[in-house]
């Protein structure tokens, strides 16, 4: 795990991204955050042997490669996954069917986006925090 690596979002909706940056600018973290508006975009970037990320926080409902789907690609790449990358889903809403289904394979955590500014700078710093304190980096 690469603790000093980029901070991956992955989100379809401007508005929110937008939203994640000003909160992160908040936070007490040094990382890199790089913005993505799709998983195939993320993949593509994860698939570049340079690109060594701390944490990865996706949305679920994204259209052309939703966040299980980019999961699932991170998981059967040998590369990648060997880089061992937390992955945690953030979305404002979950099919219980498919996190049932989702929740047998490795995942690191899924929170709801919070309406609140005040709630959502409190839920990042908690899941940045929880990664850099409790895993020894490589």
């Amino acid at each position: 795990m690469n603790k000093r690596g980029e901070i991956i979002i992955v989100d379809d909706d401007i508005d929110d991204l937008d939203i994640l940056e000003e909160i992160y600018s908040m936070l007490p973290f040094e990382n890199k955050l790089v913005l993505f508006h799709d998983g195939e975009e993320v993949y593509s970037y994860l698939k570049d042997p340079e690109a060594y990320p701390f944490l990865i926080i996706s949305d679920i409902n994204m259209p052309r490669m939703n966040g299980f789907e980019l999961r699932d690609k991170v998981l059967s790449d040998a590369e990648i996954s060997g880089k061992i990358i937390p992955f945690v889903f953030i979305s404002t809403s979950a099919d219980r069917t498919m996190m049932k289904k989702y929740c047998r394979k490795s995942f690191h955590g899924y929170f709801e986006k919070k309406s609140d500014i005040t709630e959502m700078t409190n839920m990042m710093e908690r899941i940045i925090g929880y990664w850099k304190d409790g895993i020894p980096s490589d």
